[in-house]
């Protein structure tokens, strides 16, 4: 099997300026307590060195009915500030599950990073969206020009996705592998903004089974703030299964930053609050939903990518701080990146959003992906 520079094998575990196009909220912002709250009430220690997580909330607890500053005492997702929007009946759906949280952060030796500029093709300037090309991100990310973090920055990233399936590209060859898949919502990273990234989703991983001698694929769900962690693995997934995710920061800086992630299928999740550690902090001038393949720590080269064929994001929002403003992947705004992913040779897309365009073909809350030329059906290494 390929070994690529400074890679080093997964001990995975195996278990049974303001976008354009934001419109106001419907819901009164959140309070400055209730955001305080989500600091302060972080006080249950994990595995992992600086990451905390939150008391169990009490018998009969009503997450649907509870307050602001409850749901922050017991790290669970803000409520979405637009009760009229798909977000908040995410949320709801979410929140109506009785799912069992846990606290089994483990670091994982890759990262899911900012973005990188691709070696090749020039980025391409449209009426509307800006299009950018990257040798490790696909998707979409709003966007603002803040070099400092404040309440009316981006604050809170919202969306759902179904686990993708995890295989090689067809004929790839096993030398080719392993391949990764990540897919997440995020705060900070994109194109010539901040170098770190709050951030949680699932991962997606196959080393080519039995025909390749390995031992066939791995699905989990994490979390992360690069630089200060590397991915940390949360709890293991199944692919096809609904994910439901929250990366948000309510204080910004280097205070710590929170990731949600639940499988609603599953009826699973975990909340994490990541303490700052090294690296530039937390400024909320981008909001981003992803497709992307991983790097290794030791190293610069992003792992290949699996044959992941489509995945789809849907109802994908974000709001400011203070929750007066929603903003959604779909804008047509030229502060919005709608970005491409190129293997490493830069010749070759091989990650991109569907039914994006500048003349407005973006869908206002869903995202579709599919993967191309060799890492579809094999051919280059990406």
């Amino acid at each position: 099997m390929k070994r690529f520079a400074g890679f080093v094998a997964i001990p995975f575990v195996r278990t049974a300026a303001t976008v354009l196009c934001g419109f106001a909220g419907m819901a009164a912002a959140q309070s400055d307590a209730a955001r305080d709250l989500y600091v302060t009430s972080a006080t249950v220690s994990t595995a992992v060195p600086g990451v905390h997580t939150y008391a169990a909330p009490p018998e009969g607890f009503n997450k649907l009915e509870a307050s602001d500053e409850e749901l922050a005492m017991y790290g669970l997702p803000p409520r979405p500030p637009d009760k009229t929007s798909p977000a908040y009946k995410d949320w709801v759906r979410a929140m109506s599950v009785p799912f069992h949280m846990v606290n089994t952060f483990k670091e994982m030796p890759i990262s899911a990073g900012p973005a990188r500029p691709a070696h090749g093709p020039a980025a391409m300037i449209t009426a509307g969206p800006t299009r950018f090309n990257s040798n490790n991100w696909s998707g979409s990310a709003v966007t603002n020009t803040a070099t400092k973090w404040s309440t009316g920055n981006f604050g809170y990233v919202y969306q759902v996705w179904n686990v993708p399936v995890a295989q090689p590209p067809f004929g790839a060859p096993c030398s080719d592998g392993p391949w990764y898949q990540v897919s997440w919502d995020g705060l900070d990273g994109a194109f010539g903004k901040q170098g770190d990234v709050v951030q949680g989703g699932s991962l997606s991983y196959t080393d080519g089974g039995s025909a390749c001698g390995g031992s066939g694929p791995v699905y989990y769900a994490w979390v992360e703030w690069f630089p200060s962690y590397s991915i940390l693995f949360a709890f293991n997934v199944n692919p096809g299964d609904d994910m439901y995710v929250v990366s948000y920061d309510t204080k910004g800086g280097t205070n710590p930053g929170n990731v949600f992630v639940e499988d609603i299928t599953t009826q699973t999740s975990a909340s994490a609050s990541l303490t700052y550690k090294s690296g530039p902090p937390e400024v909320g001038n981008s909001a981003e939903w992803i497709v992307e393949r991983p790097c290794c720590l030791v190293g610069s080269t992003p792992l290949p990518l699996t044959n992941y064929i489509y995945d789809m994001f849907d109802d994908t929002f974000a709001s400011n701080v203070k929750g007066t403003i929603t903003y959604y992947a779909g804008s047509t705004a030229t502060t919005t990146q709608d970005i491409f992913m190129y293997d490493d040779s830069g010749a070759n897309v091989i990650s991109e959003p569907l039914g994006i365009g500048s003349a407005g073909f973006q869908g206002r809350y869903s995202i579709w992906f599919s993967d191309n030329t060799c890492a579809y059906s094999g051919g280059c290494t990406p």
